[in-house]
């Protein structure tokens, strides 16, 4: 299933640009448009957050089972977009307990 999102990835060499964060913020699945290709990496982003967040073992299966070209293609958004996104979601779920047993 990964594999079917990595062409519509912009192919980026190091850092990925650190706007993805605020659009990634704003970006609205329900009301994006397929023929808009900024929408469309959107929604390939989100969908690989969303993936890794869920099923953190599959993906990090496919992520090491993967070959070495699509590795270089993903490195730079899983350091720089998803990680720090499931970093994020983490944090918030401690938080979340932390409230709910009142501490």
């Amino acid at each position: 299933m990964l594999l079917a999102l990595v062409p519509f990835l912009p192919e980026m060499r190091g850092k990925v640009h650190s706007n993805y964060k605020h659009d990634l913020a704003q970006f609205a699945p329900e009301y994006m448009t397929l023929a808009d290709i900024h929408d469309t990496k959107m929604l390939v982003l989100t969908t690989l957050i969303n993936f890794m967040k869920s099923f953190p073992s599959s993906a990090r299966k496919f992520y090491t089972e993967c070959d070495k070209h699509l590795t270089d293609i993903m490195l730079p958004y899983i350091r720089s977009v998803v990680s720090p996104a499931i970093l994020e979601n983490e944090i918030k779920k401690i938080e979340l307990s932390q409230t709910e047993l009142g501490m």
